[in-house]
């Protein structure tokens, strides 16, 4: 259900605003198996969620000019059931520094197989640590059907990526790209981003420490709706509910 009260959206031309959702369901998701760069498709629950996605926005009477998501199927099929559920002709623009962690030799590894080997304690840091990097001793063989998204940047981090390495090759597309699309026509672009990209965004406008970030969590089925001041600096957020 949507939350009763719709949204206030800024109309002052020196507040700025972007909307924030995670893509629906994928099959890895369902069968809880590391996915990262692993190009994934939707369910059929993904995609309803994706449906849903785009009802909230309706309902609180958010409209989209622009759209931004990774490289990865399951969040460029987000963007579109969005777009289409809309029917509305918003330009989605791609980039992979909005692309899922890496995850290493742990992608299609279900995440019991690393809890059962490597203990509860370091399957939660592999999950919620700033620094800890994807373990490269995996004696798990995943027959991988799925094609992995792969470019120059992937040779570098082929063992896997922290989530400090994700903030670091995002914020440039963030701050170039995302931030300097809002300066135009009022836009309220919509990032249809993955779990952990989207955590350290949060990070970083929320200016949580790394300690702190360990316990902070993306609440599951929520947009994110954030406010910046006129400096485009973090001033407030809101949760919609889908």
């Amino acid at each position: 259900m949507y939350q009763r009260n719709r949204i206030f959206v800024p109309e002052c031309k020196k507040r700025f605003a972007f909307l924030m959702a995670r893509h629906g369901e994928s099959i890895w998701n369902q069968d809880s198996r590391f996915t990262g760069w692993t190009d994934i498709p939707l369910t059929e629950r993904g995609r309803e969620e994706s449906r849903r996605i785009a009802h909230s926005l309706v309902y609180h009477r958010i409209s989209l000019t622009i759209m931004y998501t990774s490289t990865l199927q399951r969040a460029i099929d987000t963007s579109n059931i969005i777009k289409n559920e809309m029917n509305r002709e918003i330009p989605v623009y791609t980039s992979w520094r909005l692309n899922e962690r890496h995850y290493g030799k742990l992608e299609g590894v279900p995440r019991q197989h690393v809890r059962v080997n490597y203990g509860e304690k370091y399957t939660k840091m592999l999950r919620c640590n700033y620094h800890i990097k994807p373990p490269t001793d995996i004696d798990y063989v995943s027959l991988n059907e799925y094609p992995i998204f792969r470019n120059c940047y992937y040779k570098r981090i082929k063992n896997g990526e922290s989530k400090e390495d994700v903030l670091a090759r995002m914020l440039p597309y963030y701050e170039n790209d995302i931030l300097y699309s809002m300066t135009k026509d009022n836009n309220i672009p919509l990032i249809v981003t993955h779990k952990h990209t989207a955590r350290v965004l949060m990070k970083h406008l929320l200016k949580i420490s790394d300690h702190d970030f360990e316990k902070y969590e993306i609440p599951s089925k929520k947009i994110f709706y954030i406010v910046l001041d006129e400096f485009m600096e973090y001033k407030e957020h809101e949760e919609l509910s889908y």
